[in-house]
């Protein structure tokens, strides 16, 4: 019956949940073996590594994160043409960030520079995940067998071979192996999903120029959101551990959240622009609520849990806490803000978001992280990001309701577009 609760529906639900939690686990296992190991000093190059490869992974997805689920669920027919181009179009870029990832990196960290620059490679080609394609097919179980299981079980081999003796060279190793076998395994669960033919790497120009606006919003965002503890290791490197031993959980913690989003997008993305519309409003205050719980539990608890997680060799004070629990709040409210626009069909003014609270987040990451350390930084944050939420909701105002396609004809998703 319609309205009715499956138990299939159960199952899907908890797996959308179990997908990011079972990521989010896998670097939680290596963070105490490295902080035990190599203290400090240690934690800060692993933290930059992920830094600079987090914002080439962003850069490097190209936007199919945002779109592409919505594609998917829109045209299951069309998928095998949607996955050739988005994986063509990533393999182009990542091959071009990646020289890039390690000059960066080397040049950032003073210590462990091949273990910083082995995870800053391996973050960045998570650019290559197949997460969003199956995100659109619904099958978030075989999110779970293709990327999370790998993941996981590298990264407790990691842990344990960093506590027998290992080099801190193993986690980035491990790291780039979980992508190789996700890689392998992906077309084993779902034929569709193949390595990209000759024609879909010919499209790959095509397909920048379609989701150009979307590219360069995610590539100023990176620059506040995934960036801050390269911009602190210039201005304020005292303050680089202190900054991610709260960012990385406070990230990893949004990587589980991120299973609501995920779910809302095929939800969002009806063809009927009036339910589109009521289905956004409900995405937007589901996302908010979702965000305030989120960040009151963790204001609360990371002043205890880091002592555990970082082995005593970090502390994250209550100041500190409380403003990343603040800054959880304002990303949730932001991610439901640019479902209601991607589903408005206005997925590239996510780019005006993005740019203003850059031109605030940038600046005030290196000013406050300057004058207040690791506190100053988070603050930064917090205000970038709630300028990104005023500015999309302002949007969303000046949208009047109004819905339209969220992706191009099926034509243009096959290569037959002008």
């Amino acid at each position: 019956m319609a309205g009715r609760v499956t138990g299939s529906q159960v199952v899907r639900l908890l797996l959308h949940v179990l997908v990011p939690a079972v990521s989010a686990a896998a670097p939680l296992a290596v963070i105490p073996a490295v902080t035990s190991r190599f203290g400090a000093s240690g934690w800060s190059a692993v933290a930059v590594g992920m830094s600079v490869g987090v914002a080439a992974a962003v850069v490097a997805e190209l936007g199919w994160s945002i779109v592409g689920p919505v594609r998917i669920a829109r045209d299951p027919e069309a998928r095998a043409a949607v996955f050739a181009r988005a994986l063509a179009s990533k393999l182009i870029a990542t091959a071009v960030l990646l020289p890039v990832v390690v000059v960066v990196t080397a040049l950032l960290v003073d210590r462990h520079v091949l273990a910083a620059v082995l995870v800053a490679v391996g973050v960045a080609l998570g650019a290559l995940s197949p997460t969003w394609y199956f995100v659109g097919l619904g099958r978030p179980g075989r999110v779970v067998l293709t990327e999370a299981l790998p993941r996981v079980v590298l990264a407790l081999a990691a842990a344990a071979a960093l506590v027998v003796g290992a080099p801190l060279e193993a986690y980035g190793s491990c790291l780039v192996l979980a992508v190789v076998a996700t890689a392998v395994l992906t077309p084993l669960v779902d034929d569709a999903a193949r390595f990209p033919s000759r024609q879909a790497f010919a499209e790959v120009p095509l397909v920048v120029r379609e989701q150009a606006v979307l590219v360069l919003g995610r590539a100023v965002t990176t620059t506040y959101k995934s960036l801050p503890v390269a911009l602190l290791g210039v201005t304020a490197p005292a303050s680089v551990a202190a900054f991610a031993a709260t960012d990385r959980p406070l990230r990893m913690g949004l990587q589980v959240l991120s299973a609501v989003p995920d779910r809302l997008q095929t939800w969002v993305g009806t063809p009927d622009a009036e339910l589109a519309r009521r289905r956004s409003a409900v995405s937007l205050g589901v996302n908010t609520g979702l965000g305030v719980v989120a960040g009151t539990v963790f204001a609360v608890a990371m002043p205890s849990v880091s002592g555990w997680l970082f082995a005593g060799a970090v502390d994250v004070g209550r100041d500190l806490a409380v403003w990343g629990g603040a800054l959880v709040t304002v990303i949730c409210s932001s991610r439901g803000a640019g479902l209601a626009l991607v589903s408005a069909g206005r997925h590239g003014h996510t780019t005006t978001a993005a740019i203003a609270a850059a031109l605030v987040g940038v600046p005030g990451v290196l000013a406050a992280g300057a004058a207040a350390g690791a506190t100053g930084a988070v603050a930064a944050l917090v205000l970038a990001e709630g300028v990104g939420l005023v500015v999309q909701l302002g949007l969303l105002v000046g949208a009047g309701g109004r819905a339209g396609p969220v992706l191009a004809t099926r034509a243009s998703l096959t290569g037959a577009s002008s």
